[in-house]
């Protein structure tokens, strides 16, 4: 089984490394989708093929254009528009071979947009309070900083934090998703409403995401959902591994 990380800053992507082979095992292979590195003469699409799952890690704001608005300048956006458009090919790739994809962060946000969502460009538009509850140091990264509520449904997502909700999460993000992209539901919210999970409401593609850090949060004395999160999507990604080797998978 493969898994696909995708990234722009090499010392922030070992610990989405560690809690994937963490959760799968070392039969568990990782490979990384860097924006700095020149693409795949195919594209950057073309590097999805062969993997079996897609990770989308934290990172700079998506540039507002992705999704249909002007940059704000008193937001204090922060943008690389290269990762942005690695990202979009990436997820193209992923949602035409039906690779799953987990999100988190930044790649909440980025699965969102790229399926016609909006963002919020900065926090502070829902109130000083809201942003604060978010914006917490990004040095202390195990910090918890607030709860996160269950939405109710029936999709899987929402049915594994009405099982597991509330609880606390880390935070130190900006922006968020201010309209969910199509087909994506949200299973969990935080402080002023903020949508802290979305899943996908197609039985044919598995993606999920959250707002929060939950590679931070894997350690044994950390709340057991954050490693049920990576587990999930492994369990996706084996499915696929299964249908693109006819071979079976399995996970420690």
């Amino acid at each position: 089984m493969r898994i696909l990380v995708s990234f722009a800053k090499p010392e922030k992507v070992r610990k989405y490394k560690d809690s994937i082979r963490g959760v799968g095992g070392p039969g568990v292979e990782v490979g990384e989708a860097w924006s700095a590195v020149a693409p795949p003469a195919d594209g950057w699409g073309a590097l999805a093929q062969g993997f079996d799952g897609l990770l989308l890690s934290g990172g700079v704001d998506v540039e507002p254009a992705r999704y249909g608005e002007t940059l704000d300048p008193a937001a204090g956006v922060e943008v690389l528009p290269v990762r942005d458009a690695m990202e979009w090919d990436l997820l193209a790739a992923a949602r035409a071979r039906r690779i799953p994809v987990l999100g988190i962060c930044r790649g909440h946000q980025v699965v969102n947009a790229f399926l016609g969502g909006t963002l919020w460009q900065d926090l502070g538009a829902l109130g000083a309070g809201v942003r604060a509850a978010h914006r917490h140091d990004p040095d202390r990264r195990r910090e918890l900083a607030h709860s996160v509520e269950a939405v109710p449904g029936a999709h899987p997502l929402q049915a594994l934090f009405s099982a597991r909700a509330p609880f606390p999460v880390n935070s130190f993000h900006h922006q968020a998703v201010k309209s969910p992209g199509r087909g994506m539901v949200v299973a969990a919210t935080g402080p002023g409403g903020v949508i802290e999970a979305t899943g996908l409401a197609d039985p044919d593609w598995w993606v999920w995401s959250v707002q929060w850090h939950p590679e931070e949060l894997v350690e044994a004395g950390d709340h057991p959902f954050n490693r049920t999160l990576f587990e999930h999507f492994l369990e996706a990604a084996a499915t696929r591994s299964r249908q693109r080797e006819g071979v079976e998978v399995t996970l420690r």
